[in-house]
């Protein structure tokens, strides 16, 4: 059951509550530490406390994506007196909402309240330290949580709630962070073949073509036609004649290079490449800055490829970015609708400053491609430093008179 917005409030930099909803491509901009990379790692913290797996509210790492050191570099302001409150409406239109707490002096978290909305039920719960769970009536409530997930919720009649609610929340989330890892000349596979995830660095992508090709899957050469197509004929090719030994070689023509042998923008974007063509349904794609170390030409043929592939498998992407180019390639696939990709399937989310800490500016893009809501001043440093080279044209030629 997937989520079909978010609200958080009290988290990292947002003090007031901020409100995301969830398109097939989510787009974060901003200035720099503007907490476009907060918004993107709540998505493995979501991922582990919806699981059911850990006893613990959340996680300060969660599948080597790194919150904090400790809660309160949660918090905003790092106030340990105040909760972080999350509320997750999914698409069934139920809701559940949680705060978290630390109480003084202990290095255990709580879940201090606790609710959820559907059709069967209507439950708000706030925790008390000597009664435990509890009503806005008094009635004392049975509770054992894991993560968010009750596994023991029984009213004070003993009646067992969890009957009536549905817990199937469980969320695949592939986090890929702006730093990617550099792949080693030469590699050997671990005999695992099927992945969820492509790694936080990227680093199982190279395992997963080497497995496609020992397996006969397509996915090596999906992606190899996808570099072929859009870098400049260059085809990547996975080479395991040398068996235990694979290599990632580009071929062009009479020229075969090793991977590791080329500028580095090629093995910074593979592993988005690779992920964006693995149908995981229903599952979130978290990444941040694709266009890294990458020609400007090539930042819209990664948008489209993420465009295709969250229509073709039902995928989220969250993507947070800093290329105009990305923006404007989305623009123009809604505007010509090849292959079903409309406004209603993105939507992009400004962070900015506000009078109490960061906030999220929500700005839509129509049929036409025209975007509402447009900050004043993003992407406009072209005109910025055209208008600047004017003036100093202009005082040059005065310096000569």
């Amino acid at each position: 059951m997937k989520i079909k917005s978010l609200s958080f409030e009290n988290y990292k930099g947002f003090f007031e509550r901020q409100h995301l909803t969830l398109k097939p491509l989510t787009i974060l901009i901003g200035k720099n530490s503007s907490g476009k990379s907060s918004i993107a790692k709540l998505f493995p913290l979501l991922s582990n406390s919806l699981s059911g797996h850990f006893d613990e509210p959340l996680l300060l790492s969660n599948n080597n994506v790194f919150l904090g050191g400790e809660f309160r570099d949660l918090v905003f302001n790092r106030n340990p007196n105040s909760p972080i409150i999350f509320s997750l409406e999914f698409q069934d239109s139920s809701i559940l909402t949680v705060s978290i707490l630390q109480p003084l002096q202990q290095y255990e978290l709580i879940i201090y309240e606790w609710a959820y909305v559907s059709p069967l039920i209507d439950i708000s719960l706030r925790y008390d330290p000597i009664k435990g769970y509890v009503d806005s009536g008094g009635g004392i409530y049975n509770c054992e949580f894991r993560g968010f997930i009750p596994i023991t919720m029984r009213d004070p009649n003993g009646k067992d709630l969890l009957n009536f609610i549905e817990f199937d929340m469980q969320m695949i989330v592939d986090y890929i962070g702006p730093f990617r890892v550099v792949p080693d000349r030469q590699f050997t596979l671990t005999g695992q073949v099927n992945y969820n995830q492509t790694g936080t660095k990227g680093e199982y992508a190279y395992s997963m073509l080497g497995a496609s090709k020992n397996v006969k899957a397509t996915l090596h050469e999906k992606v190899g036609s996808w570099f072929e197509q859009n870098f400049d004929g260059w085809r990547l090719l996975v080479e395991n004649k040398n068996v235990p030994f694979i290599e990632l070689l580009l071929s062009k023509g009479d020229s075969l290079i090793n991977l590791v042998d080329v500028g580095q923008g090629m093995s910074q974007v593979l592993p988005l490449i690779v992920r964006a063509h693995v149908d995981e349904e229903d599952s979130y794609v978290i990444s941040e800055q694709p266009e890294l170390h990458l020609h400007p030409a090539a930042h819209g043929d990664i948008a489209e490829l993420f465009a295709k592939s969250s229509k073709k498998s039902n995928q989220t992407f969250v993507v947070e970015t800093h290329s105009e180019n990305f923006l404007l390639r989305l623009r123009r696939l809604v505007i010509s609708n090849d292959f079903g990709f409309t406004s209603d399937d993105i939507i992009i989310y400004f962070v900015d400053s506000s009078e109490v800490g960061q906030r999220l500016m929500k700005i839509t893009i129509d049929s036409d491609g025209v975007l509402s809501d447009w900050p004043e001043g993003i992407f406009n440093e072209n005109l910025d430093e055209v208008v600047e080279m004017r003036k100093a044209l202009t005082e040059k030629k005065r310096s000569k008179e």
